[in-house]
């Protein structure tokens, strides 16, 4: 049976609760037998601290297991201001072979809006990755890339090209230095006229519950008549204090605009809920608590812009072998 899944990010509304994407691919386990990450996961755990499922309106989803490995799921907002309609609704399957190794998604609105997801891993190291979005009425929004990555015993290696108005190809490295470091980065090129270079090398320090990523970006700074290159470094760090409870921070920094940001976020996991907060110093505080057994509720305030979003979700999901439906 596909596994149940925590509610995805709706900046572009999700189908309800499509099975978990795979943990990336691994190779031969490494000298701390965890495999190495690719680059653009080092900072995972403050994501998965900070990164919040945020709505407004109420939420329903519901999923139907139609075999082993297909599920049905159905998504609808209801006075929502993420549609000037005021609505969303999307139906999609989704697909997961026994083990992971092959998943399918695809998702269609009433909006027009068509999207899929494939991840096909290949061997003992090689995953296959590719998306489509397309929008009938939006065609700022049509987006497709495909992307292949390679985690070995201690380095890894990634390609990826899309298209988006315009082309875009890039890559990455990671290599283990020692069981608690590893270096990377990665460098992506936008084919306009004049080609645009986008740059990043960073590291990832992690042992025992404490984890500390940091990375540098070189980039044209696009409001400045003559493209001049900004450069910014972001640095996290995360502890986890005990199974329950996480803590996490982030500190950025611009130059030569000398703009900075910092967030704090935090995470309780209780035995039936679980509990995400996040607060910047650009006047944003967030929170959402999600049950188990599929109650949520949402909420976001910007003091800066006024901006007051208050959310509430029901997830009617297919019960579990052998257990009385929901």
């Amino acid at each position: 049976q596909l596994p149940r899944a925590a509610p995805l990010l709706c900046e572009e509304p999700a189908a309800a609760a499509p099975p978990a994407e795979p943990e990336p691919m691994s190779g031969p386990p490494g000298p701390k037998g965890e495999p190495p990450l690719q680059f653009e996961m080092f900072s995972k755990e403050w994501r998965q601290t900070a990164e919040q499922d945020n709505w407004d309106g109420f939420r329903i989803e519901a999923a139907t297991q139609v075999t082993k490995h297909l599920q049905a799921s159905h998504t609808l907002f209801l006075g929502t201001a993420m549609r000037e309609q005021g609505y969303i609704y999307q139906f999609g399957p989704a697909f997961q072979t026994e083990g992971g190794r092959t998943m399918m998604v695809g998702r269609i609105g009433l909006d027009g809006g068509v999207s899929g997801r494939l991840i096909q891993k290949v061997g003992t190291g090689f995953e296959l990755k590719a998306s489509s979005q397309s929008h009938l009425k939006d065609p700022q929004r049509n987006m497709h890339d495909a992307s292949v990555e390679y985690t070995g015993k201690d380095w890894t290696f990634g390609a990826k090209a899309a298209w988006q108005g315009a082309l875009l190809a890039g890559g990455s490295f990671t290599q283990r230095i020692v069981p608690s470091l590893q270096l990377g980065g990665d460098l992506t090129c936008v084919m306009v006229q004049n080609t645009i270079m986008i740059g990043q090398v960073g590291a990832r320090w992690s042992e025992g519950g404490h984890t500390f990523t940091t990375a540098v970006s070189r980039q044209p700074d696009m409001k400045s008549p003559t493209q001049a290159p900004l450069h910014e470094v972001k640095m996290q760090y995360h502890r986890r204090l005990n199974e329950r409870l996480c803590l996490a921070t982030e500190f950025k920094f611009s130059h030569p605009d000398k703009e900075s940001g910092m967030s704090v976020a935090y995470e309780y996991a209780f035995r039936n809920s679980r509990v995400q907060g996040n607060v910047d110093t650009d006047g944003k505080v967030s929170c959402s608590v999600f049950d188990y057994q599929g109650m949520g509720f949402s909420g976001t305030i910007d003091y800066a812009r006024g901006d007051y979003k208050f959310g509430v979700l029901l997830q009617v999901m297919p019960p579990e072998q052998g257990a009385p439906p929901q």
